[in-house]
């Protein structure tokens, strides 16, 4: 489904990816770990657009997309959550979805929409808190919300950056299973975590990144 090819990126003088080389098959889910600095947020970025590689292939389906602006990205099945969640704090649950799924301010959603929607609010735990603000539910609430707006355009491939990270137990355990359900629909993953205990229960390879390459 995606294959990256000696993939590099610089800053300046700074290396931060020096030759990832990848392949992701569909229906699995995959984590990458390494510590801060590690290239792993860059390397999501590159992946869905936010930046492009200096060098190196990024194949989606059998199509380059090195050079794609993020909205091509995103519509040709790619979806992604932010570490800083970038929620529209004033908008509830719902209209949050609505806005990934139209992805313009004050759209009206249709039967269909309203459907769709509310079958992603069940999905991820939400449906009681459709009508709250999204900048009023609980931290680990917010994170199921960014994954339901990552849902919103049904990509077959989700990029998840951080979802458990400083949650409680029992949203991590929401996500977990969340995780599990995607995988049975065939979505792929490529996630971004430091907990082992989600890390163990959710993945199916774990990649190692230590000073911009993969050591295992």
């Amino acid at each position: 489904m995606l294959e990256l090819k000696d993939i590099q990126k610089s800053f300046g003088e700074v290396q931060v990816l020096n030759g990832i080389n990848l392949r992701l098959e569909k229906g699995l889910v995959y984590t990458l770990k390494g510590g801060n600095g590690s290239g792993k947020t860059t390397l999501i970025n590159i992946i869905s657009g936010f930046l492009e590689p200096t060098q190196g292939i990024v194949a989606f389906k059998g199509k380059k997309i090195a050079r794609f602006a993020p909205y091509r990205v995103n519509r040709l099945g790619i979806g992604r959550t932010f570490q800083d969640l970038r929620l529209a704090i004033q908008l509830t649950v719902y209209e949050n979805i609505l806005l990934a799924l139209e992805k313009k301010m004050f759209a009206y959603s249709n039967k269909e929409q309203e459907k769709r929607i509310d079958a992603i609010l069940e999905k991820v735990s939400l449906s009681e808190k459709r009508n709250e603000l999204a900048g009023e539910i609980s931290y680990g609430q917010q994170k199921l919300l960014t994954i339901g707006c990552c849902m919103a355009n049904n990509a077959d491939l989700l990029l998840i950056d951080e979802p458990v990270a400083g949650i409680d137990k029992d949203n991590q355990l929401k996500i977990i299973s969340l995780i599990h359900q995607l995988k049975e629909e065939g979505k792929t993953i490529l996630q971004i975590e430091h907990n082992n205990a989600y890390i163990d229960a959710t993945s199916d390879q774990i990649f190692q990144l230590e000073k911009g390459v993969v050591v295992c």
